[in-house]
């Protein structure tokens, strides 16, 4: 029997045919251009100039298992097995989240207005580093920074010391339950903090595109429903801690909750707590700066007791 084979303008309809019900025409060809990039390195312009070329063997297996999982929901980026984040390429598992374009103009939005720290030796804290593209991207950013990433999984660790490695970036990461005040000891004092928390919650799921619910890691993404704030007040807690007093704090929210935020961390007596947006025009982060005074987070530790 001979080798099966297809040409590349049949192995582009079957992708358009297959998806048709789970993405829009354009992100379709995207998928295709992404996968004929990664396993041919082939340009978009040599795709469509070579619509009468056959594929066979391993090559067309692939493209054949990457639409089988596609069609089942799985992201591009854990198929492939890369990301990409303000125009670094990352190494990307199922064990981290997708970088986002949200979370790039958070990166921006901290680089534009710390740009005159470019070239000092600030501290920097990623909290919930997962595959460390913040880490990674400010660190980029601010070459002399001291940048430090935690996540509660190993799993998420290896995946940020990973890209760490590649791009030779010096990054220390950190095993630590943010949660636990027992393990905010593991940590020093920052200029600059800054988290992608969980935010969403449990309610929210129904709205969330299958790729999203079924594949990523819900511990870096859902919050109870009762406790949307939870993260950002264990965050703001050790921040108003580890932060110096000219420091800022910065993280990224549900746009849902954006008033509530600014608030609680008012409440924490941080200063200039600005509500910001993103490209959409949502809100989806809050910037704080440390008070020079000493701050009152007794009630933190009273709430929590020792765990750890």
């Amino acid at each position: 029997m001979g080798q099966t084979k297809e040409l590349v303008k049949n192995v582009v309809r079957d992708f358009n045919a297959g998806l048709q019900n789970l993405y829009p025409a354009n992100e379709i060809m995207s998928f295709v251009y992404l996968l004929f990039d990664e396993y041919l390195q082939w340009p978009k312009t040599k795709v469509h100039l070579s619509y009468e070329v056959s594929l066979n063997g391993q090559t067309l297996s692939r493209f054949r298992n990457a639409l089988e999982k596609l069609s089942l929901g799985e992201p591009i980026q854990y198929i492939i097995g890369k990301g990409w984040f303000n125009g670094l390429t990352l190494s990307v598992t199922p064990d981290v989240l997708v970088p986002r374009p949200e979370t790039e103009g958070l990166c921006r939005n901290i680089y534009s207005e710390n740009i005159q720290n470019q070239y000092l030796d600030i501290s920097i804290l990623d909290i919930g580093t997962g595959s460390g593209c913040i880490a990674i991207d400010l660190k980029k950013k601010f070459p002399y920074a001291w940048v430090t990433g935690t996540d509660i999984s190993e799993k998420a660790l290896r995946v940020a010391g990973h890209n760490a490695a590649i791009f030779q970036l010096p990054i220390d990461f950190i095993g630590a339950d943010i949660l636990l005040p027992l393990h905010w000891g593991r940590f020093g004092v920052y200029d600059l903090i800054v988290s992608n928390p969980p935010y969403v919650t449990e309610s929210e799921k129904r709205w969330m595109h299958r790729n999203v619910v079924e594949f990523e890691p819900p511990s870096a993404l859902f919050v109870p429903e009762d406790e949307p704030l939870k993260f950002y007040s264990a965050i703001g807690a050790f921040a108003s801690l580890h932060l110096r007093r000219s420091g800022s704090l910065w993280v990224e929210i549900n746009e849902r909750f954006g008033k509530e935020v600014r608030d609680l961390f008012r409440e924490m007596n941080f200063q200039k707590v600005e509500v910001l947006q993103d490209f959409f025009g949502k809100d989806r982060f809050v910037k704080a700066v440390a008070n020079p005074g000493l701050t009152d987070i007794s009630w933190w530790y009273a709430d929590k007791g020792d765990q750890g």
